[in-house]
């Protein structure tokens, strides 16, 4: 269900030339370090870059591991909490290990509307921008690994991990998947099915809300179809769940498919209890049965 969302956490960021109004003071598309130390944003970049500190020995590891080739880009948001977070305690331990600034990349993505995490050159196209901060770690300019939205440990170790080439698994693996198929137009392919989609995703997906999430976002950007097909292998894999069914049926009722939306919402309701969600269900129920 659409309510659900609140707990997706996006960001975003501020250039010179970017445009932007006095009452959101919204950041958008590439920007620098200094762009983040001027008022509003430094109050809370200077707080965040000051207060955290990083372990000592994996600094000092870290100070011992080649960057030779290295660069990161950041994709983030000034309104997104997890992004005021995470940017300014990353570019503290990427300071303390004398990393070279020249070789960083500040993007800053989405607008008005958080859901929408899409730069105004299309920096992040491709690149399975799904949630922010990201950080992307290349070597020569080929991606060797990413830290999705907060560290799996913390910030240095991650980022110890994924330069000593150890294994390391971010959050939200599902999407790198996920954006491999929406790119190369497997999500469509009619020959692949939803169970062996969801097969392949069964051990990257931590809780039913991941792809859910995806699946909001995908409609919010007009891809119908491909949200429906997430919102399936959702369903797959979470059969008796009343919030993913009623996703379901929000998703066939989106692509006109109303009978298939009608099933969905009806069997999301034997699954439901909250009287909020019911009320939900029930009005895309009245949509999809043209009572409405």
């Amino acid at each position: 269900m659409k309510y659900l969302l609140t707990a997706l956490a996006v960001c975003i960021a501020f250039t010179t030339t970017a445009q932007q109004t006095s009452a959101d003071r919204i950041l958008y598309g590439p920007i620098t370090k200094d762009s983040l130390l001027a008022v509003p944003y430094s109050k809370w970049f200077n707080k965040g870059f000051a207060e955290y500190n990083s372990n000592n020995e994996i600094k000092t590891k870290l100070l011992n591991v080649s960057t030779k080739g290295i660069s990161i880009e950041i994709f983030f948001g000034n309104w997104c909490g997890d992004s005021k977070r995470e940017v300014p305690r990353f570019l503290k331990v990427l300071d303390e290990i004398k990393f070279n600034i020249a070789n960083i990349k500040l993007i800053a993505v989405g607008g008005s509307d958080s859901l929408y995490k899409q730069s105004p050159k299309g920096e992040d196209k491709g690149k399975g921008i799904f949630k922010v901060p990201v950080f992307i770690v290349y070597k020569n300019g080929v991606e060797i690994n990413r830290i999705n939205e907060f560290p799996v440990l913390s910030l240095e170790k991650d980022l110890l991990l994924i330069l000593n080439g150890e294994n390391y698994s971010p959050n939200y693996r599902s999407f790198a998947s996920l954006n491999k198929w929406l790119n190369d137009g497997s999500l469509l392919d009619s020959n692949i099915t939803i169970r062996s989609f969801a097969l392949q995703l069964k051990p990257l997906v931590n809780s039913e809300h991941e792809l859910n999430s995806l699946g909001y976002l995908l409609l919010k950007q007009n891809f119908k179809k491909e949200a429906l097909i997430i919102f399936r292998i959702n369903a797959n894999l979470y059969p008796e769940s009343g919030n993913v069914l009623s996703s379901l049926g929000e998703g066939y009722l989106k692509n006109d498919y109303k009978e298939k939306a009608v099933a969905a919402l009806e069997s999301s309701l034997t699954f439901t209890k909250d009287l909020v969600a019911v009320k939900e269900i029930l009005e895309l129920l009245y949509e999809a049965k043209g009572l409405k």
